[in-house]
């Protein structure tokens, strides 16, 4: 992250799996998330959105939703981590 804004980088796209949003967002490197969501169930052997080591319901990390559209058959949800 650092040699992208020493070369003028101010904003990155992330499109990742679940170990490595979950590393930026432990890092609290995240600035907007756009989630995608199909209209599909995948069962308990899925793989999560992202990897965060959190145990209890009152660790989850909040967001602000600011948007949701559809984008053909799937949604897009556009959220913002909410401040501690």
């Amino acid at each position: 992250m650092r040699e992208l804004a020493a070369r003028g980088a101010n904003e990155v796209l992330v499109e990742a799996g679940p170990r490595l949003v979950g590393a930026f967002a432990s890092l609290g490197l995240i600035d907007e998330y756009r989630i995608f969501v199909a209209a599909k169930f995948l069962g308990s052997s899925a793989r999560p959105l992202l990897e965060l080591p959190l145990e209890r319901m009152n660790e989850a990390r909040e967001l602000k939703i600011v948007d949701i559209r559809a984008v053909g058959e799937d949604w897009m949800i556009v959220a913002i981590p909410r401040l501690a």
